[in-house]
């Protein structure tokens, strides 16, 4: 299980199997092919070196495998993993919309609000 961060380095989520859950430990999205979907098949962006982008190619979050571009926030202290939810089987999406090139510019968006679409 994998933290996910905010552009503060606050905890703001969890990444395990593929599956994104938020602060509260309920399955929010999955990831496929590094494209990141809402379970109703929604495509939100995409995860790529660790690093979580919009549509626009804005940083959204990142997680401890993250690359050091843009200038990532050190971390803050981590909490204990929760127990999560068992997640719906993940359906099949369609083909995801273009991404717009990666950007050093943080989305000031936040991290629920981009789970929601």
């Amino acid at each position: 299980m994998e933290p996910i961060f905010n552009r503060h380095g606050r905890t703001i989520g969890w990444l395990y199997n593929g599956v994104i859950y938020d602060r509260k430990n309920c399955y929010r999205a999955f990831i496929r092919d590094n494209n990141i979907f809402t379970f109703d098949a929604q495509h939100l962006g995409i995860i790529y070196k660790g690093i979580v982008r919009d549509k626009r190619g804005l940083c959204i979050a990142f997680t401890d495998s993250a690359s050091s571009d843009p200038m990532l926030p050190i971390p803050g202290i981590t909490p204990a993993p929760p127990i999560l939810a068992i997640p719906p089987t993940i359906p099949i999406p369609n083909i995801p919309s273009q991404v717009s090139p990666a950007s050093s510019h943080w989305n000031p968006l936040k991290w629920e609000a981009f789970l929601d679409g």
